[in-house]
């Protein structure tokens, strides 16, 4: 029953450029997307599995003339592949350099207040310390988008053409990384405020 709704649904879009249509085979076929990218990278969680169906939708939608697909098991393979070559060419760049900072990284990044945290009162010194080892604890992809903008000082749409990503996802990932690098923060704190 499932394949003649997304059968059906797949023919509006095609035939009748039904939006809500496309609308529901993606959501339908974004939920097994992420499935497979998270069975793809073997537990690794270098890289959301939703940004990767996020940007093989984008791909989809960007794509001129638009594809055509015969069944839902077209778009299934279409989107599959495009996400493959998204982890394909994100594990290519992937490279796992320390981040070490300097006087102007710690500033900025703690000059946001998503980083900051409780972390006022503590020297400059144990402060930059727990921030390295904060960032160094970190999964190598928040590790890559908080590098690339406040350590190579690129945009955030910079940034995300480096990642082979849209500016939306770039931003995402960088607020998400801000929220990470918060929390392992407060985790240090202890040790860095006596």
């Amino acid at each position: 029953m499932g394949d003649a709704r997304e059968r059906s649904l797949l023919a509006r879009w095609q035939q009748h450029d039904d939006r809500d249509a496309l609308e529901e085979v993606l959501r339908i076929e974004v939920a097994g997307l992420k499935q497979r990218v998270r069975e793809a990278q073997g537990g690794s969680t270098s890289t959301s599995a939703s940004d990767v169906a996020q940007e093989a939708v984008a791909r989809l939608l960007q794509a001129s003339p638009a594809p055509r697909f015969e069944t839902p098991a077209g778009l299934r393979g279409y989107l599959w592949r495009a996400a493959r070559n998204l982890l394909v060419d994100r594990l290519r760049r992937a490279r796992h350099v320390p981040l070490e900072l300097g006087p102007t990284t710690t500033q900025s990044l703690l000059a946001e207040p998503s980083t900051s945290g409780e972390l006022g009162g503590v020297e400059h010194a144990d402060l930059n310390d727990a921030l390295e080892l904060a960032l160094n604890l970190l999964r190598p992809a928040d590790q890559e988008i908080l590098r690339l903008v406040y350590f190579d000082g690129l945009s955030i749409e910079d940034a995300g053409n480096r990642l082979g990503v849209e500016r939306d996802s770039a931003n995402t990932r960088l607020v998400r990384a801000r929220v990470r690098l918060a929390e392992k923060l407060a985790t240090w704190r202890e040790f860095v405020a006596e």
